[in-house]
């Protein structure tokens, strides 16, 4: 009698190949065994990549705003036009890292592994002066430093408020 509580895909899928039955035997009477005792026979698991989590989006949303307004007060060359504008750039910035980071950290790794990550802020750096890019006079980043600084002040900024405020290690 096995104890599995899910089907074993590897076995699935061997036994399909050499066209004859997994044994399953094991896995209905632990079902069964749940149902008797009142327990559900629910097994979530994640389907996919998971590249595309609505709650860590929002959270990532609502850490650009605060943080993109922090940042504006405290470093000079960096601007916001406001609470909206901030709105805004953490929008494109959380739609910029979402789609475009993960080709530019794909197509410089080389680079990055050369200078022991460090690349990864100049990254950060060019994602900022794109989303200044994009939003024009509502949202401006004097020159390319600023934007590193400002990058490496975001990302400390944000790891704090995730791991000491919110509690959070993976997000």
């Amino acid at each position: 009698m096995s104890n599995k509580d899910f089907y074993d895909e590897d076995e699935v899928i061997n036994s399909l190949v050499d066209e004859k039955t997994p044994d399953l035997r094991g896995v209905s009477q632990q079902n069964e065994w749940q149902r008797m005792n009142g327990q559900p026979n629910v097994r979530i698991q994640q389907v996919g990549c998971g590249c595309f989590d609505t709650r860590k989006l929002l959270v990532n949303f609502i850490l650009y705003s605060v943080v993109l307004m922090v940042t504006a007060g405290l470093l000079p060359g960096f601007y916001i036009d406001g609470i909206f504008a901030a709105l805004q750039a953490a929008f494109i910035l959380t739609l910029l890292n979402t789609f475009v980071k993960p080709l530019i950290v794909f197509f410089t790794f080389p680079i990055t592994v050369l200078s022991l990550g460090l690349f990864y802020l100049v990254i950060n750096a060019i994602i900022m002066m794109m989303t200044a890019g994009i939003m024009r006079e509502s949202f401006v980043i004097t020159n390319f430093f600023v934007a590193f600084f400002a990058a490496i002040f975001v990302s400390i900024l944000q790891s704090f408020i995730r791991k000491k405020i919110l509690k959070v290690d993976q997000l």
